[in-house]
């Protein structure tokens, strides 16, 4: 999830100053009206959290090039230090690009978080769902949940992921934000709203999760389950579906 940034830690020389976001660009607006962004944030560092789990981020450098330097937003590689060595460590893991990057967005209470192209919540955004915006009387946050929901295979919306890193999905919505993509070998796996599936055809990885197992786990799916009363067509009649994706359909090996 996304780091709510606290404070700034700058050399005592510097002058007063505090963040804020210009679009979805970070900058730093100084007391003498001077502001600063993109390359003049290098070498800052960041305070993030609550006392007493303050913590402290390094702005590393920007990233310059590959697929995220058209996209009119600042993308940094950040650092934080290891809490039990002191050792300096990427902030994000790698994403599917092979980029280690961090962007700063709105929290929806006059701040910002900063959070990872890797992770479920950074892509969400960067696929156009932007959870402090509203399109056509629907709150986009909505669909940015359930894209998460979505990306995790988190059926039951309670943070329990059943998905394996790596698994590609088709991801399309109710709004035509995403469209889907030619999916060869893929199969409709889901609707998904804020809450988590609203029904699902047919589990994503059926190693981690049958759709026995999330009848039993998630009552709520009971009679929502499987490709006879779960498909697009029938599941669009459901306001509650924002978010739709297909995948490839897998088979539960024989655990004896």
């Amino acid at each position: 999830m996304g780091i709510l940034l606290a404070a700034l830690a700058v050399p005592a020389a510097a002058r007063e100053g505090h963040f804020a976001l210009d679009d979805l660009d970070l900058t730093l607006h100084l007391s003498d009206g001077t502001v600063l962004r993109g390359d003049a944030l290098i070498g800052l560092t960041l305070v993030a959290g609550l006392q007493p789990n303050e913590f402290e981020i390094h702005i590393d450098d920007i990233v310059r090039g590959g697929r995220l330097a058209d996209r009119g937003i600042t993308f940094y590689r950040m650092s934080v230090k290891n809490p039990a060595t002191g050792v300096p460590q990427p902030l994000c893991d790698i994403d599917p690009d092979g980029e280690r990057a961090a962007f700063a967005f709105p929290d929806g209470a006059g701040g910002f978080s900063i959070t990872c192209t890797s992770g479920a919540e950074g892509k969400c955004i960067l696929f156009g769902y932007l959870p402090w915006e509203t399109r056509d009387g629907v709150p986009l946050r909505d669909l940015h949940k359930a894209c998460i929901h979505m990306l995790r295979a988190d059926y039951g919306g309670d943070n329990r992921p059943t998905t394996r890193n790596g698994t590609a999905v088709n991801v399309y919505d109710r709004l035509g934000i995403q469209h889907p993509d030619p999916a060869p070998g893929m199969d409709f796996e889901a609707a998904w709203g804020p809450d988590g599936a609203v029904c699902v055809s047919h589990t994503r990885i059926a190693d981690n999760i049958s759709l026995e197992e999330l009848a039993e786990r998630y009552p709520r799916l009971r009679g929502k389950l499987g490709p006879h009363v779960c498909s697009e067509d029938a599941v669009r009649a459901d306001p509650r579906a924002l978010v739709f994706n297909q995948s490839v359909l897998t088979w539960r090996r024989d655990k004896r």
